[in-house]
């Protein structure tokens, strides 16, 4: 039979366990990322592998930095990069669950949000087009190019006389 005093330290005790970590505990090693593109139907990569297309939701890992990519054939492709920013439960760690809970929460990754949490990736039209049907290339020229455009040709000047 436990005294009073054996029950009170025995429940804090337990309430102290059931705090440590509670950012992992309230918000999980994993968090939702809403996906969308206009127009829709785009290919959605994080970090380099293809996941879906838009409109699209996945859940990322909290603990590791992610790139978000979105590609249309026709369109200049979407990109962004992911922050990683620390929750307000990990306050409640430090309060209640001291560094055995902060470590857990570090170590899983739930002591952190990602931003944003929805990506709206407005894609515009490729600056290149070709019109089959009247043999016709058009060029715009812009002072900054894209680096993951492929350079397929250059202008030079010619002679007057050719």
């Amino acid at each position: 039979m436990l005294s009073a005093r054996g029950a009170m330290v025995l429940g804090l005790c337990g309430v102290t366990v059931l705090l440590t970590a509670c950012a992992t505990i309230m918000q999980g090693k994993r968090q939702d990322l809403s996906i969308a593109s206009t127009p829709p139907g785009a290919r959605v990569l994080v970090d380099g592998s293809e996941i879906g297309t838009t409109p699209f939701v996945t859940a990322l890992r909290r603990k590791d930095k992610h790139v978000v990519r979105v590609e249309l054939a026709g369109y200049q492709s979407f990109e962004l990069a992911l922050t990683r920013m620390t929750s307000g439960w990990v306050w409640g760690n430090l309060l209640f669950g001291g560094i055995p809970g902060l470590a857990i929460d570090a170590i899983s990754g739930g002591m952190y949000k990602l931003k944003p949490e929805q990506v709206q990736a407005t894609l515009t039209q490729s600056t290149a087009a070709i019109d089959n049907q009247h043999d016709l290339l058009l060029v715009t020229v812009v002072l900054r190019p894209d680096p993951g455009w492929e350079r397929i040709g250059a202008l030079t000047r010619g002679s007057p006389d050719q």
